[in-house]
């Protein structure tokens, strides 16, 4: 009975505010780490600076609630795409609070368990057995597309005036990426390209290889390997491109696939990471609809 009060009560309140599905689970995201720095702040550098910021990123997406209806069209763009950024900006921010609960990094138990389920790690013999410079360059391509990815779908729905469709598919992303970095904070893992050797020879001359390890030099965040959101975000966007828009996916398949694959070649990824992400983005997309609608 109680939890039927309760659910009746966080129902009216919620359908009280004019926000999003999508608004509401990043405040969620946000203001669970915002207790878990409060919690555990000895161990974040600057944690007050954090916390006051998530702090001003929930103010602002609450004040979206006393904007006046009609919204002029180009913020009612900046209101429909803003979550959508929150995926590089959570994961620019994600690498010190990987360090916040759990010091140092669960890789040895992740090459452990890889050595014992394919002999090996694949993250290093994929690219030794396949040492095509066209394959090579494609799976860095996918790779890469996953910043399109994650926009793509969204974008054609968007602008197909499939509206519904488009906030469902921006919540099942932010809902699967927003887990990967809950998870991160609490099993955090570094990957193989801090520990392993880098490829080398042919397949480093390429020009996306190039590329791409130039912008991960710059812009990855460590320990935030297990499980991969690029395969979660891979599988989560093909799956509602294939329950939204068939053209969508398939554009999308093959760079999808790729980048699953693209993971572990690059030894961006342990397959364990790139296996768990995969499922996860299944297992999300099971559930989102569900969430969806509660919210």
């Amino acid at each position: 009975m109680n939890y039927i009060v309760i659910d009746s009560f966080l129902r009216e309140l919620m359908g009280s505010i004019n926000l999003l599905p999508s608004d509401w689970i990043t405040i969620l995201y946000l203001a669970t780490i915002s207790v878990l720095m409060l919690i555990f702040h000895k161990n974040l550098a600057r944690w007050y600076i954090y916390l006051s910021v998530h702090i001003a990123v929930i103010l602002g997406i609450l004040s979206l609630h006393f904007s006046p209806e009609p919204l002029l069209p180009v913020f009612k763009l900046l209101r429909d795409w803003y979550a959508l950024t929150t995926i590089l900006l959570f994961y620019w921010e994600a690498a010190p609070l990987t360090q916040m609960v759990v010091q140092g990094h669960f890789d040895a138990e992740i090459v452990r368990w890889e050595n014992r389920l394919f002999s090996g790690q694949p993250s290093t013999y994929l690219s030794a057995r396949f040492p095509s410079v066209i394959l090579s360059e494609f799976l860095h391509l996918c790779y890469l597309s996953y910043y399109a990815i994650s926009v793509l779908l969204a974008a054609m729905l968007y602008f197909q005036g499939k509206r519904e469709a488009f906030y469902e598919t921006l919540f099942a992303e932010l809902l699967t990426f927003n887990v990967c970095l809950i998870w991160y904070i609490f099993m955090p893992v570094a990957g193989p390209r801090y520990d392993f050797e880098k490829i080398k020879g042919r397949l480093a001359g390429g020009i996306l290889f190039r590329l791409t390890h130039a912008i991960l030099s710059r812009a990855s965040s460590k320990g935030t390997a297990f499980p991969s959101s690029h395969t979660a975000i891979a599988a989560i966007v093909l799956l509602c491109a294939a329950r939204y828009d068939l053209i969508s996916f398939v554009i999308l398949f093959p760079f999808c696939t790729g980048l699953v694959l693209g993971t572990v070649y690059g030894r961006f990824h342990y397959a364990l990471d790139a296996i768990f992400g995969t499922l996860l983005g299944i297992l999300m997309f099971a559930i989102y609809p569900v969430v969806y609608r509660w919210l």
